[in-house]
């Protein structure tokens, strides 16, 4: 893509938000914000208990690079259905690369703030599940 086609890609995403909204029955609800942009997101991720994602969604408010970012993202780990090990292995260079460098500028915490808060909410859904397998062990 050139700079044209990604900056209408993160306009569309901006513009026409995917899976935004909160995801019923989730396991985890992730707030993430980047006092640089003003930006917030709450990550909504729902596993399947086997390493899996069954639901991941979002919901916030910000700029064109945060919202669009985030939608992106979202989109990406939805559609590529990728595991909970595969989103933290994710790599911020390559997706800021994805987005466009050109686009982005300086802003490079607004467009990782969705996936930086991705991340979170995955460590925090791992946390809970081996949290709850050492309570059911010495119960």
């Amino acid at each position: 893509m050139d700079r044209k086609e990604r900056v209408a890609f993160l306009l569309d995403h901006f513009g026409n938000p995917r899976h935004k909204g909160v995801l019923e029955g989730a396991d985890v609800a992730m707030p993430g914000g980047s006092p640089e942009c003003g930006g917030s997101v709450v990550v909504y991720l729902k596993g399947d208990g086997n390493g899996g994602i069954d639901g991941l969604s979002w919901t916030g408010q910000g700029d064109t690079i945060s919202m669009g970012a985030t939608s992106a993202i979202v989109e990406r780990v939805r559609e590529e259905k990728l595991t909970l090990q595969e989103v933290l292995d994710l790599d911020y260079e390559g997706f800021m690369d994805s987005i466009g460098r050109d686009v982005i500028g300086s802003r490079t915490r607004n467009a990782t703030l969705g996936l930086s808060t991705i991340k979170s909410a995955v460590r925090k859904y791992q946390r809970d599940r081996r949290a709850e397998t050492e309570e059911r062990a010495t119960a």
